[in-house]
């Protein structure tokens, strides 16, 4: 499930959400709640992007998704990234971990085309690693 997180101080992405073809996951304006029980707002302007639906554990999947989704969407981001005052852009990759009592180390390769894609829009990439037993 990557994600692609935007976000701006000043510059709202509202317009951008409402004509692109990119697939949005969501959109905020500083100061919006972020919840329907209005507990926590927005501390700056935002959008997502639906990246990749593969599950936490299928991180080669996510990587071959998010190369697709940037090959696909390349000019459209590039066109966002430079149109906006951006603050930080990263992809951000849910990972569960595989370490336990036998395995003591954890290698997660990120290939040189999501790394040159990636580096051409000025994204930076995010590894989230969960204990597997996090939501129980």
């Amino acid at each position: 499930m990557c994600i692609l997180k935007v976000y701006s101080d000043n510059c709202s992405f509202k317009m951008f959400a409402e004509t692109t073809d990119v697939p949005v996951y969501s959109v905020f304006d500083k100061g919006e709640y972020l919840n329907k029980k209005k507990t926590r707002k927005s501390d700056s302007n935002s959008i997502s992007f639906d990246v990749s639906d593969k599950e936490w554990d299928k991180f080669a999947g996510q990587v071959i998704d998010t190369i697709t989704f940037l090959n696909q969407h390349y000019s459209s981001l590039e066109e966002l990234l430079s149109s906006h005052d951006i603050k930080d852009a990263y992809l951000d990759f849910p990972l569960y971990s595989r370490l336990n009592d036998e395995i003591v180390n954890q290698n997660d390769l990120l290939p040189r085309e999501l790394i040159s894609l990636a580096g051409k829009l000025e994204l930076g990439i995010e590894m989230s690693v969960y204990a597997v037993d996090a939501f129980e």
